[in-house]
């Protein structure tokens, strides 16, 4: 199903259904455990985005997680798998001690 980002949150999206109520996709869905930067780079408000519900949510609105990578369009597929690899090499580099050495030197 088809659903468009109404707004990014750090821990995630609300999206709009064709059911007329609203959705909810967690970061930890995409393999993030959030950071509005890295989210608005990977979805932007407005964008159409390939979803299937979850668990069916009160209020009104729905968990929502995207299909598997596979039968996203080309273009999500080449999105997501960047942004993760980014956010991975990201979380080596802040765990290698060496980087964090130079880092506690930096701050004196």
């Amino acid at each position: 199903m088809q659903a468009i980002i109404k707004d990014v949150m750090p821990v995630g999206y609300f999206v709009s259904l064709p059911t007329g109520r609203d959705g909810y996709l967690p970061a930890d869905d995409l393999g993030f455990t959030g950071g509005l930067a890295i989210l608005r780079k990977l979805f932007k408000e407005g964008q159409e985005i390939t979803v299937r519900i979850v668990c069916r949510g009160g209020a009104g609105r729905e968990i929502v997680s995207v299909k598997k990578p596979e039968f996203a369009p080309p273009s999500e597929q080449k999105t997501i798998e960047s942004l993760r690899l980014h956010f991975e090499n990201e979380k080596k580099n802040r765990m290698n001690p060496r980087n964090r050495r130079r880092q506690q030197h930096n701050n004196y």
